[in-house]
């Protein structure tokens, strides 16, 4: 039974429904389930080395079968569920098509899509990211200021090079490698991005009409922000699935005391782990809601006790196999986020174990009928209903106040770190390219809920805090099952809203929110258009109320995509993250430089930003060179390898040539621009111009006409 959405009393019971409606009813969740147990089971397979096709498709089938039936959507289904069943799944298709046509070639490393989907198609023919250095770091060491790995992004342990990241999300969509090739990898996030939209339809399906449940789902389908983070491959739209599965999957265990269920909406919450470095301050958030719900719930205390320990236990398991992958696999990448990481696994170990104790103390016996008859209060009493109307206005006021700090404060960060500097240089890079004020040390953390406003629009904000507001009370009043949601989704939002720690233009600011905040926020924004649009004392009237409310919440993310701008010769300008292919043209450039002299070593002279981008797709060794290199360097590095290397470079500065090299390649590629404060609204067309040749015995290179 769901809050706003029921059966009334008396009436008759639904109409059996056949096969093919049932099957429409139940696709949403089974699809999200189908791709959240193969995503998993491509976590574990490489976490073990094992991503090859016969380990991850039988386990993902094994994961699938085992949780078919304890997750199957509850209820006998009604043919609204299948018509709106049908419309989610029609809706998720087309979307999945429109975005794939459109999709991204992030193919240089720029930022994290870059080595993301590097890995992935790694993966398709290999079982780990581990890439064989062949010879390059004993090449590295004949050569001037040569290495054979590259800054962040690649980094060098033993005779193999680790890709930076967690694994988990260039496993699953190494999976559409094998379906259809790069393309496939380069689809597959898309995939990932319409099972999240499906899971945000089941979430909302706990307290909406079907039909209605479409509306919140559409609204998150229409933003820039899961769009633009879908097409390239970003960690978001996966750890959205997880988080928000795991939500639906827990909501329903604690209604329906089901420990399997618990189990599978811990596993999948710990999962994040396995996704992303900082993947337990999602899982921190939903073991915080399902502690609370439990000790809400009227489940027996002991009851209570096995509940919890087993959401706990799946949960803790999964996180540490997560942070173990990174260890063995992105050694490099912990060590450099070791602090911040560290601080963050214990806060979470030490709320995990502490809600156990809480539910151990539950079921003591001293304290088991002090709480029973709490929450009898909370539930009957005048004081009851005060202390729920005050819970919801808490959360509203700290949500508003966090809205307002535009109005007091501006967040600095300090100079104090390697990072730090490195951020100040990006920030002012981006103020001056806008004209704005130059203060590097800006970190803008002051305007976090404005950044979701550039996404959702104000009105979409507001409605959410609403939202929450209704649903805290309802936690604490009527329906226990609202914190499993308050909790997954409000606990990292405030986290990031406080303190996002990330560079802040768009869209890459909003990667800290997409995963838990804005599914959290259209769906707390849809309960406060269903529960105000049932104030009206007409039956036509509140129809009325609930179709405008609907659109509204469809249409406000497509507002976002148009903008006005007078001051240029076209005053209309695009989000650019919706209209138009992120760094097209960048796989033909690889192509043509991997067909300009096949199967030789490459030493690339003077820029790491394709050094991985060459070592996977032309899977060969590479050696990259940060500065010029003469005859000796060359001929030594050369004497390393059983071929004869080529020289790759974009300065004719870079290497001794035997004669005029001119240029091997020209390639153009769409990068969309950085913009603070709003919305990428423009693209720019980066020219790379290459020139290689082969290195000759004396050292010299033999231009590649």
């Amino acid at each position: 039974m769901t809050d706003l959405a029921h059966h009334a009393p008396g009436a008759a019971p639904p109409t059996r429904l056949g096969p093919l409606a049932r099957a429409l009813a139940a696709a949403p969740e089974r699809t999200v389930l189908i791709v959240a147990a193969t995503a998993i089971a491509a976590g574990l397979a490489v976490t073990v080395g094992a991503h090859v096709w016969w380990v991850v498709l039988p386990l993902a089938a094994a994961v699938i079968v085992l949780c078919w039936r304890p997750l199957a959507p509850e209820g006998p289904a009604t043919a609204a569920d299948a018509r709106a069943g049908a419309i989610a799944m029609g809706g998720a298709a087309v979307w999945t098509v429109v975005n794939m046509i459109l999709g991204a070639e992030y193919l240089l490393v720029v930022r994290d899509p870059g080595f993301l989907s590097l890995s992935g198609m790694w993966l398709v023919d290999h079982a780990s990211t581990d890439i064989p250095a062949l010879g390059a770091d004993l090449a590295a060491q004949a050569g001037t200021q040569t290495i054979p790995d590259a800054s962040e992004a690649w980094n060098l342990k033993g005779d193999v090079i680790q890709p930076q990241g967690a694994k988990m999300l260039p496993a699953t969509i190494a999976i559409g490698g094998w379906i259809a090739g790069d393309a496939g990898v380069l689809a597959a996030n898309v995939v990932i991005g319409a099972a999240g939209l499906l899971a945000v339809y089941a979430v909302a399906r706990r307290f909406l009409s079907p039909l209605a449940a479409l509306a919140p789902a559409g609204c998150l389908a229409l933003t820039v922000a899961h769009i633009g983070l879908s097409r390239p491959a970003y960690t978001e739209p996966l750890t959205l699935l997880l988080a928000i599965a795991a939500v639906l999957w827990a909501w329903r265990g604690v209604e329906r005391r089901s420990a399997g269920l618990l189990a599978a909406a811990g596993a999948t919450s710990g999962a994040t782990m396995l996704v992303r470095i900082d993947g337990t301050a999602f899982a921190i958030g939903a073991c915080a809601g399902v502690l609370l719900a439990l000790l809400l719930s009227d489940a027996w205390p002991r009851r209570r006790l096995a509940l919890g320990a087993s959401f706990v236990a799946a949960q803790v398991l999964l996180a540490v196999i997560g942070y173990v992958s990174v260890a063995v696999w992105s050694t490099e990448y912990l060590a450099r986020l070791e602090g911040r990481s560290t601080l963050l696994n214990a806060v979470y170990l030490l709320a995990a174990a502490g809600a156990l104790v809480l539910l151990a103390l539950a079921a003591w016996s001293p304290l088991r009928s002090r709480l029973r008859l709490a929450r009898v209060w909370l539930r009957t009493s005048p004081g009851g209903l005060l202390v729920a109307r005050a819970t919801g206005a808490a959360v509203a006021l700290v949500l508003v106040a966090l809205a307002a700090r535009p109005l007091w404060t501006v967040a600095r960060r300090g100079t104090d770190t390697e990072s730090a500097v490195f951020a100040n240089g990006v920030v002012e890079s981006f103020q001056a390219a806008q004209g704005l004020e130059i203060d590097g040390q800006r970190t803008y953390a002051e305007s976090t809920v404005s950044w979701l406003s550039y996404h959702l629009t104000w009105v979409v904000v507001v409605l959410a805090v609403v939202g929450f507001a209704i649903a805290a009370s309802r936690m604490v009043r009527t329906r226990p099952g609202w914190a499993v949601m308050l909790g997954a989704c409000l606990a990292p939002t405030l986290l990031y809203l406080v303190y996002p720690s990330i560079i802040p233009d768009q869209i890459w600011a909003i990667r800290r929110f997409e995963p838990a905040t804005l599914p959290g926020l259209v769906l707390a924004a849809a309960l406060a258009v269903w529960t105000l649009a049932a104030l009206p004392r007409s039956d036509r009237a509140r129809l009325v109320a609930r179709r405008i409310g609907a659109a509204v919440l469809v249409l406000a993310p497509v507002t976002t995509w148009l903008a006005l701008t007078p001051d240029r010769d076209i005053p209309v300008s695009s989000a650019v993250n919706v209209t138009t292919r992120e760094m097209v043209g960048a796989r033909a450039m690889l192509d043509d430089l991997c067909a300009l002299a096949p199967g030789r070593p490459i030493i690339l002279v003077g820029t790491s930003e394709v050094f991985g981008s060459l070592r996977v797709t032309c899977d060969v060794p590479v050696v990259l060179a940060l500065a010029d290199q003469d005859a000796k360097d060359l001929a030594a590095m050369a004497q390393s390898f059983d071929t004869a290397p080529v020289v790759l470079t974009r300065d004719p500065d870079g290497a001794p040539w035997t004669t005029d090299p001119g240029r091997a390649v020209e390639s153009t590629v769409r990068h969309s621009a950085y913009t603070l404060e709003g919305l990428p609204r423009s693209v720019y067309e980066r020219s790379y111009r290459w020139i290689a040749g082969i290195v000759t015995d004396d050292g010299t290179v033999e231009p590649i006409a």
